[in-house]
């Protein structure tokens, strides 16, 4: 009677459910219909705001380019018309209209047309009224039949001129390009203006008509007048929101949300309510039907729960059958744990038994089953991997406890392999007493997997990261030189018509420029420093002109930083070596770069050069020191300096880019020129590398005879660093010039009247700029006040002249000298002020003027690039775009008509190999001698083999080096010569 009576009170329970449930599903359909509709409402206000962020981010873009547009034309006269022209030609092909207007004189350009129009009367009025920049509203253009809609910005010529460039389209192409799109394309999009003008509007019609402002689409009632006016009133205050206005076809949302670029546009989304209805309709029958689903799913339950309960009273009744089924489980799985790397055990706690292990517990685990069953509490506590058993943990479950699975290790004592294992535990009740399951899987296997595959992971990562930071010091290492190139033209666009600071500038330009270029050839030859097969260019170079390119590059990075960068040199016995220029700098700029990054602003840098005495015949020990009072670095760092991607992180670090490939890059190229590094550094206090190179003496005649020819008998050093002047001294020891020296420009004064006095007077004064007391400029000031007699003065600096150059030259300097001193640079300046008696060199220019040379690129501008060097050298060119042109003009040409073919490598239609190999092939007198020197970008040594094997007599890699094209063009016809000359000896002979 009681399970009857708790059966009826289920059945009660199971219907009442179902009841709440439907009263709540029909609620639910009740009032989803309002919220769909509200929701459908937001997601056309979301549409709307999208659309409006693209149109806003689309008349941002286009407003900026036109800004660049009208810089560009500002730095141009309004008179070249020609200039306006090919410029705005560039924009001929696009949709979009480009134009140009003289405000002056109402010349209008554009980019549709090369004819010039007109503007008079109100036409250029309307132009001359526009300010400033903005977007227009939609106007008819010039050159347009419909609406168009664009953009303006006003400028001034460089002439003074006042300008105007203006960028519009066609306003139905704008529209189509912005169209709004959804619920089935009955959802349109309008820009209006606060009067509810339609400026633009989406392709398609409301309600079956256009309009011209969007207020008309209204009905006249007076609700919707009322109406009418809030919207009118959103639109001038520019708030966004939506309304629900009644049409001609029917109610529509209105969306509006304010165009943020353009002041006064709002951008107006209108859907049909019919649209939004039946998708409100349709997501509701989507609801209702998954209700009635849900429904059935209630009713299938309560089915499945009086099947349980019927079917309780058989399972009580079979409990014994289960049990017996549960032996012959453990028969089972028996046989299992034979065939498999899984350990079962049931452990009675209480009673500290095994009443159950796998019969392959041995094989797997290397322990006999006896050994664990005599002390079970220590097997429960064995592990020693990244985790590990608590036995008194284990031992306090209680059944329902269970414990996350744990990953543990042992050495297996059988076998001796190192092994992993996953251990489930959990307690359960037998027969009212507890039981330990202990589920023990090896994942040896899957762990060596998993460590593989981890392994890999990290060197991806790291090969990844390595990538990375390849490219991230890669664009520092470009970046420097070019920050120094921008810079110094920056400075010669302030000082054009100064021929000597002109000179000196494009000279500190070309230093940072093959500097740059070298940079790529090492990027490009990377592999070769990593796997030290890297090489050598070994060639003449002067330690004068290494360091003064060091300067140019790092002056301006420690000046950014207001840090003191000083450059010391002892007098070096020879400045001219054998070594790679390249090489060195870089080495150099790589170590004086991480000063000034890892040294705070105000800290001071210094690179010492110094002779060391020498170990080798005919080669020079030079020894670079560059210290810095920054950051220092820890011992345990300076252990691993010089190892790839290697970082010291630290939190004054923090912030500061690199990679950790400079110091491995600048050990390999030390240890590959047979050099030496060194580092010492103190955390806080700074750092010292000490870099040691052995380079080959380059032989060089001196001229005995240059001090006596540019009468320098007696000359004065000023200097307030004592050990400066004594390295001048040092080094104008033997030249037979006697050398005194001052630490203060008021001891130079009272040198010079002392000898003036005694007729001994100096020929030669030299002057630091930046002395206490009497500074260079002064002390110069009070010579040429006291003594009429004009002794050549020259300024001796380590900063930008720039700044006092006009004031030294009224005082009477006559030249200025870069720090640090070098002889090489020193006789230079004195050639410049006192004349150069010695026979000036011009075998390379004169190898050069009066050829008539073939110029070959298909580039048109390496193409004018190159004719000019080349007149300028004094030589006669003509040029061919490309192989089958220079072929063509080779074969039409006089015999000795051209001295030389200057070709381009990769070109259209036949290349410069095909191109000498055809030459080579002709019937033309000179096809065989006619010198041909490769010109191209492909630098690489297989590129000069391949050039040479083609039958070209040289090769020269871009860019053009106007040094390195003379000395080549120069050997090349040396070389034909001399070929000549053998042959004709050869010819008398016979």
């Amino acid at each position: 009677m009681m399970k009857k009576d708790q059966k009826t009170l289920l059945m009660a329970l199971l219907a009442l459910c179902m009841g709440v449930i439907l009263a709540g599903g029909l609620h639910y359909v009740s009032t989803m219909r309002e919220d769909l509709t509200a929701q459908a409402v937001r997601n056309v206000m979301t549409v709307t705001r999208q659309q409006q962020q693209a149109l806003d981010n689309f008349i941002s873009g286009d407003r900026e380019r036109l800004h660049s547009f009208a810089d560009y034309f500002s730095k141009n006269g309004s008179e070249d018309a020609d200039m306006i022209r090919s410029q705005l030609k560039v924009f001929g092909e696009v949709d979009a209209f480009y134009t140009v207007v003289n405000l002056y004189n109402g010349r209008f350009f554009s980019n549709k047309s090369n004819q010039v129009f007109q503007l008079e009367g109100e036409e250029l009025a309307s132009y001359r009224a526009l300010m400033g920049d903005g977007v227009r509203d939609p106007f008819t253009g010039l050159n347009a039949s419909g609406a168009m809609f664009g953009y303006y910005e006003s400028f001034t010529f460089a002439n003074g001129i006042r300008g105007l460039i203006q960028k519009s389209y066609d306003r139905n192409k704008v529209s189509e390009a912005f169209s709004l799109s959804f619920y089935d394309d009955r959802g349109l999009g309008y820009v209006v203006n606060q009067k509810g003008d339609i400026l633009l509007h989406s392709n398609g019609t409301l309600d079956g008509r256009e309009y011209d402002n969007i207020l008309d689409a209204l009905s006249g009632g007076h609700d919707a007048q009322e109406e009418a006016e809030e919207f009118l009133d959103a639109l001038q205050r520019r708030e966004p929101g939506s309304a629900v206005f009644a049409g001609g076809g029917g109610s529509f949302v209105y969306t509006y949300v304010p165009v943020e670029n353009v002041p006064g546009w709002t951008l107006v989304s209108v859907v049909s309510m019919d649209a939004i209805t039946e998708e409100t309709e349709q997501i509701l029958r989507d609801s209702q039907l998954t209700f009635l689903l849900l429904m059935g799913i209630l009713a299938v339950c309560a089915i499945v729960v009086l099947l349980i309960w019927r079917t309780h009273k058989d399972i009580a009744q079979k409990d014994r059958e289960i049990r017996y089924q549960v032996e012959l489980f453990d028969i089972f799985s028996s046989y299992l744990s034979s065939n498999t790397n899984d350990v079962y055990m049931l452990i009675d706690l209480d009673r500290e038994r095994i009443e159950y292990i796998s019969p392959n517990v041995e094989r797997v685990l290397g322990i006999p089953p006896g050994e664990i069953s005599a002390d079970i509490r220590s097997f429960v506590g064995t592990g020693n991997g990244e985790e590990k058993l608590d036995a008194d943990e284990i031992y306090a479950m209680e059944p329902g406890d269970a414990i996350k699975p744990i990953t543990t290790s042992w050495t297996n004592p059988r076998t001796k392999q190192y092994q992993w294992f996953q251990v489930n535990i959990y307690c359960t009740a037998v027969q009212g007493e507890s039981r330990l399951v202990l589920y023990i899987s090896d994942r040896t296997e899957e762990r060596k997997i998993q460590d593989g595959l981890s392994e890999a992971l990290d060197l991806a990562r790291m090969a990844n990261d390595a990538k990375s930071a390849f490219l991230s010091s890669v664009s520092h290492d470009i970046r420097t030189p070019m920050n120094a190139i921008i810079g110094l033209v920056a400075l010669l666009r302030e000082e054009p018509d100064d021929p000597e600071v002109v000179l000196e500038y494009t000279q500190r330009i070309d230093a940072a420029s093959q500097h740059l270029l070298g940079l790529i050839n090492d990027v490009l030859d990377m592999n070769k420093i990593e796997s030290g097969s890297a090489s050598l260019n070994l060639s003449e170079m002067s330690m004068a002109g290494v360091v003064e390119e060091i300067n140019t590059i790092i002056r301006p990075q420690a000046k950014a930083k207001d840090q003191v960068f000083d450059i010391f040199v002892s007098s070096l016995v020879y400045e001219h070596l054998q070594g790679d220029k390249l090489r060195i700098n870089q080495i150099l700029i790589n170590l004086l770069s991480n000063a000034v990054k890892y040294t705070p602003a105000g800290g001071r840098i210094e690179m010492r050069v110094e002779e060391l005495p020498q170990v080798v015949e005919k080669y020079s020990r030079i020894r670079f020191t560059i210290s810095d009072n920054g950051l220092g670095m820890s011992p345990e760092y300076l252990k691993v300096i010089f190892d790839p991607f290697t970082r010291e992180e630290k939190k004054s670090t923090h912030g500061i880019q690199g990679t950790g490939l400079g110091m491995a890059i600048t050990k390999s190229l030390v240890d590959l020129m047979g050099g030496s590094i060194r580092v010492e550094s103190t955390p806080g206090r700074g750092s010292t590398f000490t870099v040691e190179l052995e380079l080959r003496i380059q032989e060089r005649e001196e001229d005995p005879r240059f001090w006596k020819d540019h009468k320098v008998a007696r000359m004065i050093v000023a200097d307030d660093e004592e050990e400066i002047c004594r390295n001048i001294a040092r080094a104008m020891e033997g030249t037979g010039v006697v050398t005194d020296r001052s630490t203060d420009g008021e001891t130079a004064v009272q040198m010079m009247r002392t000898a003036w006095e005694e007729g001994r007077p100096y020929d030669l004064i030299l002057l630091d700029w930046k002395m206490p007391g009497l500074d260079g400029l002064e002390t110069a000031r009070r010579i040429r006040e006291s003594y009429p007699e004009e002794i050549p003065i020259l300024l001796f600096t380590a900063y930008d002249w720039g700044e006092i150059e006009q004031e030294a030259r009224e005082i009477g300097v006559d030249h200025f000298l870069p720090k640090p001193f070098f002889m090489s640079t020193f006789k230079e300046a004195i050639r410049r002020v006192m004349g150069d008696t010695g026979k000036v060199e011009t075998s390379e220019d004169s190898a050069v003027e009066g050829r008539h040379i073939l110029v070959v690129d298909d580039i048109e501008v390496n193409r004018l690039i190159l004719v000019k060097i080349l007149r300028t050298l004094g030589a006669e060119c003509d040029t061919a775009a490309n192989g089958q042109e220079a072929l063509d003009a080779f074969e039409a040409s006089e015999p000795g008509e051209y001295d030389i073919i200057l070709m381009d490598v990769q070109m259209p239609v036949m290349d410069g190999y095909a191109a000498t190999r055809a030459i080579r092939a002709s019937r033309h007198p000179e096809a065989k001698t006619v010198p041909i020197i490769a010109m191209t970008a492909n630098a690489f040594m297989d590129d000069v083999r391949d050039a040479i094997s083609s039958g070209m007599d040289a090769h020269i890699a871009k860019p053009v080096q106007v040094d390195k094209l003379k000395s080549t063009i120069r050997q090349v016809l040396d070389s034909r010569t001399q070929q000549g000359t053998e042959d004709g000896e050869g010819s008398s002979e016979l």
